[in-house]
């Protein structure tokens, strides 16, 4: 109990079995590498690399922090809940991240025999059998060019809101009774982080310079 993170430490304080403990730390672990941790660096990568896309999400930050009723509050480095709510680019931006760059697969067991039919000319169906463990890679939908429009680029605005035209939603946190219950704190986390480093730090991407023969 004296090793590891304050989040472990902590987690400890729960009084979960040695299974439990160790089955949801690998979750934790699982999530970080296969969402958390990507989506933060392409999303950061992302805005840095294009300057209307940086100017964009400043001008959105900015604008939060103008719009504090107390001066003393405009020198603070924190963000709330609601401005975070309502910075609708960067949350665009990061919602791209994740369609782009999700690399997490999704494990359901079949509770009953189903015909699994695509009902596209041509295409066989597939008896899927009761017991069957099923893995759902989640990014093959969200490169479906019958969703998303250019699903091969990445568009910062594409999930604000535009004349009540909506987007197909992406999956990136599971869906059903395992829908993940962090999705909510990672999306703030994340977006409180890189309004906070577009703030406090003047950041640009530096292009690599040929090697000299």
């Amino acid at each position: 109990t004296e090793q590891g993170s304050e989040l472990m430490k902590a987690r400890r304080q729960l009084d979960f079995s040695d299974n439990v403990f160790g089955r949801t730390g690998l979750g934790l672990l699982f999530a970080s590498v296969g969402n958390s941790i990507p989506s933060v660096f392409w999303c950061l990568y992302h805005i840095l690399s294009d300057p209307i896309v940086h100017e964009a999400i400043l001008a959105e930050v900015d604008g939060a922090i103008a719009n504090r009723s107390n001066e003393g509050d405009k020198e603070m480095f924190i963000l709330s809940l609601e401005e975070l709510g309502g910075m609708e680019i960067l949350r665009s931006a990061f919602s791209e991240a994740l369609r782009l760059y999700h690399g997490a697969f999704t494990v359901r067991e079949v509770t009953d025999n189903f015909v699994f039919d695509t009902k596209k000319k041509g295409q066989y169906k597939y008896l899927i059998e009761k017991g069957t463990r099923i893995m759902a890679f989640q990014a093959t939908r969200h490169y479906s060019a019958a969703l998303f429009d250019n699903p091969e680029k990445f568009q910062y605005d594409r999930f604000v809101p535009k004349g009540g035209k909506r987007v197909a939603d992406i999956r990136p946190f599971g869906g059903g009774t395992r829908l993940c219950p962090g999705r909510k704190f990672i999306r703030y986390e994340v977006q409180a982080f890189v309004a906070l480093l577009l703030m406090r730090f003047d950041m640009k991407m530096l292009r690599a310079k040929p090697n000299p023969i």
